[in-house]
């Protein structure tokens, strides 16, 4: 049933004989491949009330070369099945490997599927990506052969995933709806979920927030129909969240880049229609809202679960909406909290994502200049070291956009009117946008966006040039404003190349003569010099 996903029936006649499971010993011939039997099906939705962890420690202490080989292999499943639950990871991927190995020794083609598609996902949750693609296709490749195709469609499921993570999402799509189809016609409930809720972090990727939205609710649609998948509800409503925050994002920027347009007209900020902004407001507030009662949701059922990374998820979006609003200190309290998640399992995507908060918190500080009577280079000391080290926990992941957003971070504090370094802050951009590839659609490209604009403002001197950048011009014409530029680039260009007239009339193509013309406007040339004829 496993194989063909009648999950449904079979978890049905799986509670008919739970009690027989219960009686399982060491010593009983099969008792292993039963353990396995039971771990494949809590895998896909059944819920054995603790029973396998119950059992587990008596087998732990059998005397295992007495086990037959089948046995032996199944056990091992079981046990990297209940770590990989415990998310201890480097203990379930050892157990899968050595299941893995076993298997192909036996020629049981179902065992080795399985042991490479829960091998796949221990590495996928380590942010290992490269490694985990390399054995998903072999997975595939071995269920297709099996005559597995089932399996070979979950197996799918995860390579799209992975696919995705690298910003290939044309064939991620290709693959999910081809694995769609094949298993629209069971109950797999987790992987017909799983499947909405890949489509809907593509549409989150691609800035289509109200698509992603109706995703998320497919996919808690799907997750509500088994009451044992309480820790998938917590993930879609986890990123329900996500997407109803950058819609109230996206609702900012928008009464943001309208009251920059009026200022740009120089019309005062009042002419803004007020009912129309007050409703925006309300909006945006309620979405903020409304994400975070969907985060309290998961928090529960995570935490019931024991699940730190999905916890520490939750604490990370939690403490991004209380920065979002300016509540510092509770933004500041869980993201601390997410990094003690992340640390007690050595999670360096979760340890990552909370000091990226972390330091964006202190950042928020400095700006605001909020010091309690103490150094205020203080927050931006901490902001500086934070981004540091996500960089650092970026890079023992493989997780392209991760990094992205801790050098986006670390971009930040460098830009910072404290630090003020624009050349380590231009290379931060720049190394954050090489690992976007092709995704320029949703809010993390925005946030390269404003990292550039920081820059460029931060890297502009002349009071003159950063009003123009402002699009402040006060009374002067187009006119005034060229011939006032035409003189700062001027003057910039002959002191780069080291005074000489005759070196700026060729770098910028005009007579020299016009040239010293400008310098003697500025009293920066005599009336009669003979410096321009030193080349």
């Amino acid at each position: 049933m496993i194989q063909e996903r009648q999950i449904g029936s079979g978890i049905a006649l799986l509670q008919s004989h739970v009690a027989e499971f219960a009686t399982l010993r060491p010593r009983e011939q099969g008792s292993g491949v039963a353990l396995g039997c039971l771990a494949q099906w809590m895998d896909v939705g059944f819920d054995d009330g603790g029973l396998l962890v119950r059992l587990l420690p008596e087998f732990e202490r059998c005397d295992r070369a007495a086990l037959a080989l089948g046995d032996y292999v199944h056990l091992r499943l079981a046990e990297g099945l209940v770590a990989m639950r415990r998310e201890n990871l480097s203990d379930s991927l050892r157990h899968f490997e050595t299941a893995l190995v076993l298997g192909e020794d036996l020629g049981e083609p179902r065992i080795t599927a399985v042991a490479i598609l829960w091998k796949a996902r221990c590495l996928r949750k380590a942010g290992e990506y490269d490694q985990a693609e390399e054995i998903t296709r072999r997975g595939i490749d071995l269920a297709s052969r099996a005559n597995l195709p089932y399996i070979a469609a979950v197996i799918r499921t995860l390579e799209s995933w992975l696919l995705f993570q690298k910003g290939e999402t044309a064939e991620s799509l290709k693959i999910l709806t081809e694995a769609e189809a094949v298993l629209s016609d069971t109950d797999d409930f987790i992987t017909l979920g799983n499947i909405q809720s890949t489509y809907g972090r593509i549409a989150l990727r691609e800035g289509r927030y109200d698509h992603a939205l109706k995703y998320f609710e497919r996919s808690i649609s799907l997750f509500e129909r088994r009451q044992s998948l309480g820790g998938y509800l917590a993930r879609s409503l986890t990123n329900i969240a996500q997407s109803k925050r950058f819609l109230a994002l996206q609702l900012r920027r928008n009464i943001d880049a309208r009251w920059e347009r009026q200022r740009a007209l120089g019309a005062p900020r009042t002419l803004v229609d007020g009912n129309d902004k007050a409703g925006q407001l309300e909006r945006m507030h309620d979405l903020l809202r409304n994400a975070q009662t969907d985060l309290s949701q998961a928090d529960v059922i995570y935490k019931r679960l024991g699940n730190h990374h999905g916890a520490g998820n939750v604490a990370v979006n939690q403490a991004q909406i209380q920065l979002d609003l300016g509540n510092l200190d509770e933004a500041e309290e869980r993201a601390a909290e997410a990094f003690q998640l992340g640390a007690a399992k050595a999670d360096y995507v979760l340890m990552c994502r909370a000091r990226i908060v972390q330091a964006m918190t202190a950042h928020a500080r400095y700006e605001e200049d909020i010091s309690d009577e103490e150094d205020p280079s203080r927050f931006a000391q901490l902001a500086h070291d934070c981004a540091k080290e996500a960089v650092a926990f970026g890079q023992r992941t493989e997780s392209r956009r991760l990094l992205a957003q801790a050098y986006i971070c670390q971009g930040l504090t460098f830009v910072s009117g404290f630090f003020h370094n624009i050349e380590a802050a231009r290379a931060c951009c720049d190394r954050a946008e090489s690992f976007l590839d092709g995704d320029r659609h949703d809010a993390l490209w925005q946030e390269i966006e404003l990292l550039r604009a920081k820059i460029l403002h931060a890297g502009v001197e002349d009071p003159n040039l950063r009003a123009w950048s402002e699009g402040s011009i006060g009374d002067k014409s187009l006119g005034d404003v060229v011939a006032e530029f035409e003189e700062l680039l001027i003057r910039r260009v002959w002191e780069r190349e080291g005074r000489k007239v005759s070196r700026v009339a060729h770098k910028l193509a005009v007579s020299p003569k016009k040239i010293r013309r400008v310098l003697r406007h500025l009293g920066l040339l005599a009336e009669q010099s003979p410096e321009d004829l030193v080349s």
